[in-house]
């Protein structure tokens, strides 16, 4: 059964990629990491025992933790975060429900590196145009 601050799998897969999507952040540790070196979309990986160092910069944000399983690191996590002012919950089930749903998962090794701020290089045309679609009517 969920807690109150808890989100199921299915309805943040509904969340992700709107413009009301939380934060996701994995803090799986990382012998489970290595098991399974995945993440859900748009997932960034945090230590969960360094919580309270970097909890205050999701201030006033909307944040999602995941750990393995969503029990204790997940719940840690989110009282930081919820200390630093931000609504977190933790994701019920974890990585594992995730993965047990048939959920998207993103292997890390495809991902861009990330500079030391965590943004990655995007690549466009330099004067990108809006394609138009011929309409019936």
């Amino acid at each position: 059964m969920s807690s109150f601050a808890s989100i199921s799998p299915d309805k943040l897969s509904r969340m992700i990629g709107t413009p009301q999507a939380p934060i996701l952040i994995d803090v799986r540790t990382d012998e489970d990491f290595a098991a399974d070196p995945r993440l859900i979309p748009g997932a960034i990986r945090r230590p969960a025992v360094e919580a309270p160092q970097w909890s205050a910069a999701f201030a006033g944000r909307s944040v999602i933790v995941i750990c393995q399983r969503g029990a204790k690191l997940s719940h840690g996590a989110a009282a930081w975060l919820r200390v630093a002012k931000a609504s977190a919950e933790n994701l019920d089930g974890g990585f594992e429900a995730w993965k047990a749903a048939g959920l998207p998962l993103v292997p890390v090794a495809k991902l861009p590196p990330r500079d030391g701020e965590g943004r990655t290089v995007w690549v466009t045309r330099a004067r990108p145009k809006i394609d138009r679609i011929a309409c019936p009517w």
